[in-house]
């Protein structure tokens, strides 16, 4: 049996059709369709049970991919661990992160792991939806909050995300500088589209540490962290920004900290950046490289 046949099938399950697995594959639905005919013909069964609206694995397909996904898995595991014995890192490593971040942060980064792990071939998936690292063969994923509630994976902290309230130099010019947060209430707000970003936003005093909230009044809400730092270069009002987003600009002065005497936050003050990985009795040489690299 042609083992690409059972990849093909198990995605498909954890999929649930055959067009979601063939986006992911980068095929044809119809190509998927075939493959998976091909395996429950080679196996004499029926995998899945098909009709116009529902792809579901029948009983004897679902016992059948359970443990042969079970085998599969081991299988990889030790090609990996041969490979990682015998060779430098290697291999595909596919890794997930939000939009904003891939381009702002890790994109930059990179080049560097590539020179660095010539033999690695990185499939970046940048998306801002929360992908299903087991079900779309995911290695790892970068994502940004407090810890993420981890369950079944590991999450290794990268570094903290401290945020910012910015305005460009051309808007304080009009508008003047908010002497204190409350003052924002008389400033045009850019709002991010998250239901905490659109809520009071958080200042703690670096001195005293005590709590307060405030916001500026809503002009514009829009929902891509890239377009939101854009608007706040283009001196279209203050927005609340994580310091990976806007370092550059702060440091250039494009855009200015507002309140660099309080720490800010939409939600939790202490966000960070982690790298969350499915928890395995063997992890990857690749994998491990790719950590390190971003530790460093």
């Amino acid at each position: 049996m042609d083992i690409q046949l059972l990849r093909t099938a198990l995605l498909v399950a954890r999929a649930g059709s055959f067009a979601a697995a063939a986006r992911q594959l980068g095929v044809d639905p119809s190509s998927v369709s075939r493959q998976v005919a091909a395996l429950e013909e080679a196996l004499g069964i029926l995998i899945f049970e098909r009709t116009t609206r529902r792809l579901d694995p029948t009983e004897a397909g679902r016992l059948y991919l359970d443990r042969a996904a079970s085998g599969l898995d081991a299988m990889d595991e030790a090609a990996d661990v041969a490979r990682d014995v015998m060779t430098e890192p290697s291999g595909l490593l596919r890794v997930t992160t939000s939009v904003a971040f891939g381009e702002r942060w890790l994109i930059p980064r990179v080049a560097s792991f590539h020179a660095a792990y010539p033999r690695i071939e990185l499939d970046l998936i940048l998306t801002d939806a929360v992908a299903d690292l087991a079900g779309e063969g995911i290695d790892g994923a970068l994502r940004l909050g407090p810890r993420p509630e981890t369950g079944a994976m590991v999450a290794a902290k990268l570094f903290d995300t401290p945020y910012r309230v910015v305005a460009s130099p051309d808007y304080l010019t009009r508008a003047g500088w908010p002497g204190s947060p409350a003052e924002l209430a008389s400033h045009d707000g850019l709002m991010f589209r998250l239901p905490a970003f659109r809520n009071p936003w958080h200042f703690r005093s670096a001195r005293g540490g005590e709590t307060l909230d405030a916001m500026p009044r809503r002009a514009l809400t829009i929902s891509n962290a890239l377009a939101l730092r854009r608007a706040a270069l283009a001196g279209m009002g203050v927005a609340l920004m994580a310091d990976w987003t806007v370092a550059d600009d702060l440091k250039s002065g494009e855009l200015l900290n507002l309140f660099p005497n309080y720490e800010v936050s939409a939600g939790q003050f202490d966000s960070a950046a982690w790298i969350v990985y499915l928890s395995k009795a063997y992890v990857p040489m690749r994998l491990r490289a790719f950590i390190d690299h971003l530790k460093a």
